[in-house]
């Protein structure tokens, strides 16, 4: 048995060199996967040898015959789709999400755009750098609803986007200011048709995830994030069944509604917490209450995202409730203090 566990990890290292291999080859070539076997075809004939031994060698070793009975009590690993802008250029948001660095970071997919002078390819094409079925390192502190570390549940796609922000105020002379200074920039349509094709490639591979589970990285890092930005089209891409959006005959009546009774800041926070936000309800709009209303106008009002609660922000809200949902809205223990049924 001895003899028999060295040869087995004498195995597992050697596939595992082969993979990094590969994944070598690939990377500093820029080769996507559907090129995989064409780039096989240019690996040394000893390292497939080396491969097609190991699967026959493990297969040899094994002593367990398995009987398969698929269980019905299992889920996806993917409830969640997050979108994230780079904030540098192709080359360098490629190298950063790849390659080993002090403070490293990754994403499933890296959609570049065909203007960028480092992107140097004829044809716009999605990277792959992370399988599906691994956890990539995109979320960060995360939280949505009641999920936190969005990385064990979710699929990070990185868009190629040079958006700036800094903070511009002081926070000891006013610690409940989000005084943050952006940048954005545009989207282009070459890209966005990109982005589009690969969400609904994933969507047909994860059917259950939510519409309101597509996400910002802003939405569920309001705190510290603001992409993909107040230009990232969600509406369009509502449009084509992607992600959620509110309809315009609720977000009138949640309109008539507040003229009548305005809700109290609590109640707002709750609504935010309701359809997904993180912060603790404390009933001021404080700073952190400001970043998650700034983080949903980005995302539902992209007009105006100063952060502050004003009527059509909160129709937005109240009808995306209404319409996504009403059983967390009915349910009073979820926030006793929500008015915006």
């Amino acid at each position: 048995m001895v003899g028999q566990d060295n040869r087995l990890k004498a195995l597992w290292k050697l596939e595992s060199d082969f993979s990094r291999m590969i994944e070598t080859f690939r990377v500093s070539h820029h080769i996507s996967y559907h090129r995989y076997l064409r780039v096989c075809k240019k690996m040394p004939i000893k390292y497939i040898f080396s491969l097609a031994l190991i699967v026959l060698n493990l297969i040899g070793c094994s002593g367990l015959d398995y009987v398969d009975v698929p269980s019905t009590n299992q889920n996806s690993r993917v409830n969640y789709l997050v979108i994230h802008a780079t904030s540098a250029l192709f080359q360098e948001s490629l190298s950063l999400l790849s390659t080993p660095n002090p403070n490293p970071v990754s994403s499933h997919y890296l959609v570049p755009y065909s203007e960028d002078p480092t992107y140097t390819e004829d044809d716009l094409r999605v990277y792959r750098l992370v399988s599906e079925e691994r956890r990539a390192w995109h979320a960060g502190v995360s939280q949505w609803g009641d999920e936190i570390a969005l990385n064990d549940r979710s699929i990070g796609i990185e868009i190629v986007n040079d958006f700036k922000c800094q903070n511009v105020g002081n926070l000891n002379a006013n610690p409940d200011s989000i005084e943050l200074e952006c940048s954005f920039t545009s989207y282009p349509e070459n890209q966005i048709d990109l982005v589009l094709s690969l969400i609904k490639e994933i969507l047909k591979r994860y059917p259950e995830i939510d519409p309101v589970d597509i996400v910002a990285h802003s939405d569920i890092a309001p705190n510290r994030k603001s992409d993909p930005g107040p230009n990232f089209p969600w509406e369009e891409f509502y449009n084509h069944g992607i992600g959620a959006w509110y309809d315009i005959s609720d977000f009138n009546e949640q309109l008539n509604k507040l003229k009548k009774q305005w809700p109290s800041v609590l109640e707002v926070q709750c609504a935010l917490s309701i359809y997904g936000y993180p912060l603790e309800l404390t009933g001021f709009h404080d700073r952190q209450s400001q970043f998650a209303v700034r983080a949903f106008q980005l995302h539902f009002r992209p007009s105006n995202y100063t952060g502050i609660i004003d009527e059509e922000t909160t129709a937005i809200l109240y009808a995306l409730n209404k319409k996504y949902r009403s059983e967390l809205v009915d349910d009073k223990t979820s926030c006793k203090n929500y008015n915006g049924e």
